[in-house]
């Protein structure tokens, strides 16, 4: 009986395995290139993952999930609060707050029916300096951008043996979001929809998971009277965790760009209040300088420290010519 249901589970994870590559690369090879706009939404959030190379989404066990593969949002089993500043490159500043909050249910076993969360990504330029049309200086002016995210993420198939989400096989999630970009007094409002699923594999308590995240669903934003479409981006990955150490690949396909970058990363524990990371993804070649800003390429690391009940995270990738980027994090559960 239990070699059955160790079969039926062998296959149901195969299947869904097999769902999230065959469609990454379907949208991969049935897309034009096409430049999009609101970039910053394709900056990573949270020194954690960004320290392992921006590979998160078959790990995605904290509240920073919502920004990779909101399906990983339901393995939370406390409330979680989390913050991060970035001095950015070119005179930016990029801060995130993000929370998420289980919903226990009020039957006898008061088991978690779901996730919810929310949380704020704010990327603001310094003055910039204005010109007029024969180059003569006007007023300085200032951009921003924003996006305000509303999460949802559910166990849609649970190990009936345990009461908690650790021991979850296969947790779905949905994110609404709210965009704006705002220069001077021109600004643009969107809206976008991600989704993601994220299982364990082989078995459901076992160090092998497996991630499928499509972000960035919707119609195009108008800046003034030009229409340009959201990052839309599809990312597959693979996570191994035993003992201490978390190893992790994800495939990301930025779909209107048809662009392609595979990154790697791993994560360290030599003690439990102390973690050390590295990744590493694929170069390519930016179409811009913008994109350059918000595309990690090559080398990243970092390392975080939990005391007190609450854990500080901090990260660090250099782009080159353009310098480089730190990223701090503090997150807390309660």
């Amino acid at each position: 009986m239990s070699s059955k249901k160790n079969n039926v589970y062998f296959s149901r994870n195969g299947l869904f395995i097999i769902a999230c590559f065959v469609l990454s690369i379907f949208i991969s090879t049935n897309c034009f290139s096409e430049n999009t706009g609101a970039d910053f939404l394709k900056i990573g959030i949270g020194a954690r993952p960004v320290g392992l190379g921006n590979v998160f989404t078959a790990i995605a066990n904290d509240v920073t999930a919502m920004q990779w593969n909101v399906g990983g949002l339901a393995q939370l089993t406390q409330r979680e609060v989390s913050a991060m500043h970035s001095q950015w490159l070119a005179d930016t500043n990029l801060d995130y707050i993000g929370f998420a909050v289980p919903l226990i249910t009020q039957s006898p076993n008061h088991l978690i029916s779901g996730v919810m969360g929310g949380s704020v990504i704010y990327l603001s330029q310094g003055e910039l300096e204005g010109r007029d049309a024969n180059r003569q200086l006007t007023n300085s002016f200032g951009a921003s951008d924003m996006a305000l995210t509303f999460s949802y993420s559910k166990v849609i198939a649970r190990n009936k043996e345990t009461k908690q989400s650790q021991g979850s096989s296969l947790m779905a999630g949905i994110n609404m979001k709210i965009i704006q970009q705002k220069i001077e007094t021109e600004h643009a409002t969107g809206i976008a929809f991600d989704v993601g699923i994220l299982s364990r594999l082989f078995s459901q308590d076992g160090p092998f998971s497996a991630g499928l995240s499509i972000q960035n669903i919707g119609p195009q934003m108008k800046f003034i009277s030009e229409g340009y479409n959201l990052p839309l981006t599809v990312t597959t990955g693979l996570g191994y965790n035993i003992g201490g150490v978390t190893v992790g690949l994800d495939v990301k396909q930025q779909v209107y760009e048809n662009r392609t970058i595979i990154s790697f990363g791993t994560e360290f524990l030599p003690i439990s209040s102390l973690a050390l990371r590295a990744g590493y993804a694929s170069n390519f070649i930016a179409s811009s300088l913008n994109s350059s800003m918000v595309d990690s390429s090559g080398i990243g690391a970092g390392f975080g420290i939990k005391l007190f009940g609450t854990q500080t995270d901090y990260s660090f990738v250099p782009y080159g010519a353009l310098g480089n980027t730190h990223r701090i994090s503090f997150s807390s559960k309660f």
